[in-house]
């Protein structure tokens, strides 16, 4: 008798049920039928089935762990390079960044102190309020550099180190990292930020006043009204405008700058008053424009603009 190929696909398949499920039958252990043995075998089946998806969530820790190290190792790198600067950059909500040492101490610039001099104002008992900052070697972080910073050897003998030739200062009542104790002392003590494009000087016989980050004079003048400023044609060739694009000033002072349109340009005012340079001043300290015609003058940022009754300019 023949069979076509379908029947005899579907004979071979009921005889390989049956093999199969004499075989199942036969690997079964003596005394568990084989419908025990089935639900032992999916039983391991589900049990394999969680220790690889735990082995997979092992092999997703470990790589998370390994990332995690390697996050802290460079963090620790970071750590152990901080500790090693000698000068450091800090900041606080009210002063904004400056510089301190190596443990966070504040450091100071003296408004009297001339930049690029060579020279501090500041000994005996100033010194034993103000001590000088001096460190052997200097280890700088991203941010600053080392041609911004100088030696300068005091009269007493000592060295002292300057930023961008201003004298470097701690202050006595600074106890602790973070204490800024010494901002704005007598008006011309404050601290050093990395970063000024205006600063305060102090000169004896005309007081305290603006100057550049070079310590360069800064004037006001009288013929101006706030926002707008009416020197012209040859009156800039002595006067040229002071522009930056971004004032950084000491604290006190540190919101009271803004921008005009003027000379085809920008010019940056304090309090509403354009500021000038002096084209005769040559070197930081010299203040010749002081007075000059009875309309320029030097800007006096703890009174200003001054009085213009009797005693005022």
């Amino acid at each position: 008798m023949k069979m076509d190929v379908k029947t005899a696909a579907t004979v071979a398949f009921i005889i390989g049920l049956l093999i199969g499920a004499a075989a199942g039958y036969l690997a079964a252990p003596k005394g568990i039928s084989p419908a025990q043995y089935q639900a032992l075998l999916e039983q391991r089946d589900k049990l394999q089935a969680q220790v690889s998806d735990l082995q997979g969530q092992v092999q997703s820790l470990q790589g998370q762990v390994k990332s995690l190290q390697a996050k802290l190792q460079k963090l620790q790198q970071e750590l152990s390079g901080r500790q090693q600067y000698t000068v450091l950059i800090a900041y606080k909500e009210g002063i904004g960044y400056y510089l301190t040492d190596a443990k966070g101490r504040a450091l100071y610039y003296f408004a009297k102190d001339v930049p690029g001099s060579g020279k501090s104002a500041c000994y005996g008992d100033c010194a034993k309020k103000w001590p000088p900052f001096y460190v052997e070697n200097l280890v700088l972080p991203p941010g600053l550099s080392r041609e911004d910073f100088s030696v300068i050897t005091r009269s007493d003998g000592k060295k002292q180190l300057a930023y961008k030739g201003w004298p470097l200062y701690y202050f006595f009542k600074d106890a602790k990292p973070g204490d800024t104790n010494g901002e704005d002392v007598k008006h011309v003590w404050f601290v050093m930020k990395p970063d000024y494009t205006v600063m305060i000087a102090y000169k004896e016989g005309v007081g305290t006043y603006l100057v550049d980050s070079k310590g360069m004079t800064l004037y006001w003048f009288k013929k101006d009204s706030p926002g707008k400023s009416v020197c012209e044609g040859e009156c800039l060739a002595k006067w040229p405008p002071f522009y930056v694009e971004e004032v950084v000033a000491p604290s006190p002072i540190q919101g009271d700058f803004g921008v005009i349109e003027a000379h085809g340009g920008k010019q940056v005012t304090f309090r509403g008053y354009p500021l000038y340079y002096f084209f005769m001043d040559k070197a930081p300290g010299d203040t010749k424009g002081q007075g000059v015609k009875g309309v320029w003058y030097v800007v006096d940022p703890f009174n200003f603009p001054p009085a213009m009754g009797p005693g005022g300019y």
